[in-house]
């Protein structure tokens, strides 16, 4: 299933026809004011023979949504993708090419201004789908781990796959509502932003080869950038919410699984840019309401994470500073867990705070790491978890009790460093080879088994700059570490090259990124008959107009210092040319010295905004237009 889909467009009516299913048919009508559509399922008997001649005629592979534009409807068609992943476990594709087209070729006529809006809406959805790896299967629950998968009960089996995918991880889900109204279960395909990687026949040691499925998949509630997107909604959803699921599949037809997630701290925070190379953090004053929401958060989490019985540990690692902004952020996640410890059914809630900074500040204090695998309280929280595992009939052997719930302020660099520590301590567990193996404190950053190590090491850096760049728009920092085991002078600089980037992409497209994104999952539904939401500037001409303004500036402080600054020394002339030497001597020395002091005088303004912020900051960042969350108190 998949190929062999075409879609007809008519004025005002739309078929969607599969010509691998003996003759299935979707039939979209246009309501008389290009407003509204309405949704039905059809034989071939069935479709009216009146909505016109020559009809647009595109062949496609799936639906992945439609949305309500000003001119009227659209639909996003899968119209190529690739096999991904393809064995007797799973099967995954990957879409490659996503085409957005107007549902009907009738439209509602548009004003320039509506226009113009119309276009920016097209082009930001163009962007979402651009900055996303989506995957999806017309046969696997992709969106659901192997631990889930074996809570599937006999009479849940049968039921469609869409209705089974979890809604965390079901991206287009808000998408194809009207679908799901009729029952239209065929054409209803989820779809996932993941990263996914298998490397198959991995030899661990002799007589011991396994494949490894590795599968990290974003949570789209909640979803968005770096520092527009913090902390937890009333929903009791955290910002950059991801689950990494570590499969083992041997030659035998056993499997064996290990979960993990990460996910901003689930208190109410915010740290919105201004310029300021680390934002203030703000947290709400309110505890009440963090303890609220995470108390729906931890929740969730025992449900979704618990094992056979419904009981779950909840090893919470917090790795952020002990001290300023993350400190106090730091203190507050502690104090709201305190008080729900206790109070959530079925939960065992565990929480470590790590100072990853303060362990591995100093040379050669990497090893520090192994400090947090072997601490009694998590070492113990770790062993009562164990791992996920099925025979080749099905029959479980071992339930997965909880998870490893890893954050720092980003929940990326700091936290994939971590994370892969604990996927290499399940591995060895998984593979029945603990007993072979210290694991008191030996093979926590590194395993015996060098050609293992290199595969390993090489899926999780890829993890963790796939996790970046959907969150930060750059690669992993720390990633020489995860990939070599050790901090390297080559992955410093590239630290500092992706540091500056993400300054750039944080201050000044990420507002426009954030747009496309709440476009894209359907957080935002364009109104036609409101206001435009769009200011009259873009993140481009944003920032070029106040750079614009910035070298005027700088052009009037050096042509004062120029005009004002008196001359280094007086001086006498003999005849006309020692004048004009001196002139040019006098002139070039005035010249100089001005662009000094105006490059001083820069240089500090360009420090204070970028250390300290400003209201010039607040000025020239972008920030979301489109779903736009309320500043802080004292925020512009």
């Amino acid at each position: 299933m998949g190929k062999g889909k075409v879609l007809k467009i008519y004025d005002s009516h739309a078929v969607f026809e599969n010509l691998e299913s003996n003759g299935s048919f979707l039939l979209v009508t246009q309501s008389k004011d290009s407003g509204m559509r309405e949704f039905s399922k059809k034989s071939k008997e069935q479709i009216p023979s009146d909505m016109g001649a020559n009809p647009q005629i595109l062949p496609f592979e799936t639906i992945f949504g439609f949305y309500d534009l000003l001119s009227g409807s659209y639909v996003a068609l899968v119209i190529e993708s690739e096999p991904y992943i393809n064995n007797s476990a799973i099967n995954i594709r990957k879409a490659k090419k996503v085409l957005i087209v107007p549902l009907f070729r009738q439209a509602r006529p548009l004003s320039d201004v509506k226009q113009a809006d119309e276009d920016r809406y097209l082009k930001l959805l163009n962007l979402g789908f651009d900055e996303h790896n989506f995957y999806f299967s017309y046969t696997s629950e992709i969106t659901l781990t192997q631990q889930r998968l074996a809570k599937i009960s006999q009479r849940q089996a049968n039921d469609p796959l869409w209705s089974k995918a979890d809604l965390r991880f079901f991206w287009n889900r808000d998408l194809i509502e009207e679908l799901v109204v009729i029952h239209a279960d065929e054409w209803i395909v989820p779809f996932m932003s993941a990263y996914i990687e298998m490397r198959s026949d991995v030899v661990i040691e002799e007589g011991i080869t396994v494949s490894i499925l590795f599968i990290s998949r974003r949570s789209r509630f909640r979803q968005g950038c770096r520092f527009i997107k913090r902390g937890i909604d009333d929903n009791g959803h955290v910002a950059n919410f991801a689950e990494a699921e570590q499969i083992l599949l041997f030659p035998d037809g056993r499997i064996s699984s290990f979960v993990q997630i990460r996910g901003s701290i689930p208190v109410k925070w915010q740290s919105p840019v201004h310029m300021r190379y680390e934002p203030l953090v703000y947290i709400e004053q309110d505890r009440t309401k963090s303890v609220e929401c995470a108390y729906k958060h931890f929740s969730e989490l025992t449900e979704k994470y618990g094992d056979d019985s419904g009981a779950a540990t909840i090893l919470m690692i917090n790795l952020v500073d002990n001290k300023k902004d993350q400190g106090r952020l730091g203190v507050e996640y502690k104090e709201v867990t305190d008080q729900l410890r206790g109070k959530v059914r079925n939960a065992n809630l565990v929480y470590e705070w790590f100072d990853f900074h303060h362990e591995t500040k100093q040379k050669g204090q990497w090893r520090n790491l192994s400090k947090l695998v072997v601490n009694p309280k998590v070492a113990e929280a770790f062993k009562d978890m164990k791992f996920f595992s099925k025979m080749p009939n099905g029959t479980v052997t071992s339930w997965q009790r909880g998870t490893i719930r890893t954050n720092c302020m980003d929940n990326l660099d700091r936290t994939n460093v971590v994370q892969t520590l604990f996927a290499r301590r399940s591995l060895i567990l998984q593979l029945g080879l603990a007993q072979r193996l210290e694991m008191n404190g030996a093979h926590i950053l590194e395993t015996p088994w060098k050609a293992f190590e290199t595969i390993f090491k090489t899926m999780w850096t890829n993890n963790a700059n796939a996790m970046s760049m959907g969150y930060t728009g750059t690669g992993a920092l720390k990633a020489d570490f995860t990939k070599t085991g050790k901090r390297t002078i080559k992955g410093m600089i590239n630290d500092g090259v992706n540091s500056c980037k993400r300054y750039y992409i944080n201050n000044f497209t990420d507002g426009v990124k954030q747009d496309a994104i709440d476009l894209l999952i359907g957080k935002y539904r364009p109104n036609p008959l409101g206001p435009s939401p769009f200011s009259t500037r873009t993140s481009q001409q944003s920032l070029s107009n106040n750079f614009t303004k910035i070298f005027v500036l700088i052009i009037i402080i050096f042509t004062t210092l120029l005009l004002l600054l008196p001359p280094i020394a007086p001086f006498v002339a003999s005849d006309e040319a020692d004048i004009l030497e001196r002139n040019i001597r006098h002139l070039q020395t005035q010249f100089a010295l001005s662009m000094v002091i105006a490059s001083v005088i820069v240089a500090y303004m360009t420090y204070k905004i970028v250390k300290k912020g400003s209201k010039v900051g607040e000025l020239m960042v972008l920030h979301p237009e489109l779903c736009p969350e309320s500043l802080p108190p004292g925020r512009a």
